[in-house]
């Protein structure tokens, strides 16, 4: 069963995969959230991969660079709790 947290990570993982961008304002509105508090143990992961240049990232709003839609999988992975805490035994192909 998916409890509140899954919905929203579920939304997010969306969106990028789907637009390859993130209204940050929008997440919070929907979903009563703050987004930097929510996912402050996502946040150094997204600012690495800015500095690699796959996405842009200024607090407001999360736009996915054309060369990082070729890595589109390991950015939204970094929204799935269940991958980051091994709470699946489901198993997930290899990705670059």
């Amino acid at each position: 069963m998916l409890n509140e947290d899954d919905i929203l990570r579920r939304s997010i993982i969306h969106g990028l995969m789907c637009r390859f961008s993130l209204s940050v304002e929008a997440i919070e509105q929907v979903y009563g959230i703050n987004f930097a508090n929510h996912f402050a143990d996502e946040l150094p992961q997204i600012r690495e991969l800015q500095k690699e240049g796959l996405l842009t990232f200024d607090g407001d709003f999360l736009m996915v660079e054309p060369k990082g839609r070729f890595l589109i999988r390991n950015i939204a992975m970094i929204f799935d709790r269940y991958l980051r805490e091994k709470e699946t035994k489901a198993r997930y192909s290899k990705t670059i």
